[in-house]
């Protein structure tokens, strides 16, 4: 059986205004199987970029906010993504809090501040004036969404 990866989907952009600052935001899970080759570049795309992120991270221009950091956790048989935010960075060591609800993994809670090394994350975001910056890794659960 093919192992699968939940990636967590949150409803919408509301999660960067709302989710960002600690507020809980209803999300959706959508499962990917492990090795599938549109995640697999997009989270290739995120990770050559991700020094683009710590640039605006560290010093952000007016109207660039909400940054947040996406980074695999396994619990038993299931690796489950996870966004954080609140996001603090010492060389390649970085602690940020965990910002959706666990669908399945349960090492790690909502609002629990964790530390990881900057080769774990597989995505970043931020918005810019309203609009999302990044987040390569919506585009492969896209298609993989309800229409609803």
């Amino acid at each position: 059986m093919a192992r699968l990866i939940a990636a967590a989907v949150l409803v919408g952009v509301l999660w960067l205004y709302f989710g960002a600052s600690g507020t809980r935001v209803d999300d959706s899970v959508i499962n990917v199987p492990a090795g599938d080759p549109e995640m697999a570049a997009a989270i290739e795309k995120a990770r050559k970029t991700l020094p683009q992120f710590w640039e605006k991270h560290a010093s952000p221009k007016p109207g660039e906010e909400a940054f947040a950091v996406k980074v695999a956790i396994e619990g038993g048989e299931q690796v489950e993504f996870f966004w954080l935010s609140e996001i603090q960075r010492e060389g390649r060591r970085v602690s940020a809090v965990i910002n959706n609800e666990p669908a399945w993994v349960r090492t790690v809670k909502f609002g629990q501040r964790i530390q990881f090394d900057e080769e774990r994350i597989s995505d970043w975001t931020f918005m810019r004036n309203g609009k999302v910056v990044g987040n390569e890794t919506m585009r492969p659960l896209l298609k993989r969404m309800s229409s609803d």
